[in-house]
């Protein structure tokens, strides 16, 4: 299992996303928040998941959906 560690910055920005969309549709907007964190708790269950990001090439550095 991996550990996933928030920064103050990624944490401003699901905030910030969030609160924007919220102006039009308050309802999608959580339900983005929810599903980032929720994709957040599969990363760490598991870490391999997702693609490796083609324009960086590391291994430890995926992308998901």
């Amino acid at each position: 299992m991996a550990r996933v560690r928030w920064t103050k910055q990624a944490l401003a920005d699901v905030e910030a996303i969030g609160n924007f969309i919220a102006r039009d549709a308050p309802s999608v907007a959580q339900l983005l928040v929810d599903h980032v964190f929720e994709a957040v708790k599969r990363i760490e269950i598991f870490p391999r998941s997702g693609r490796i990001v083609p324009e960086i090439g590391q291994e430890d550095i995926r992308e998901i959906r």
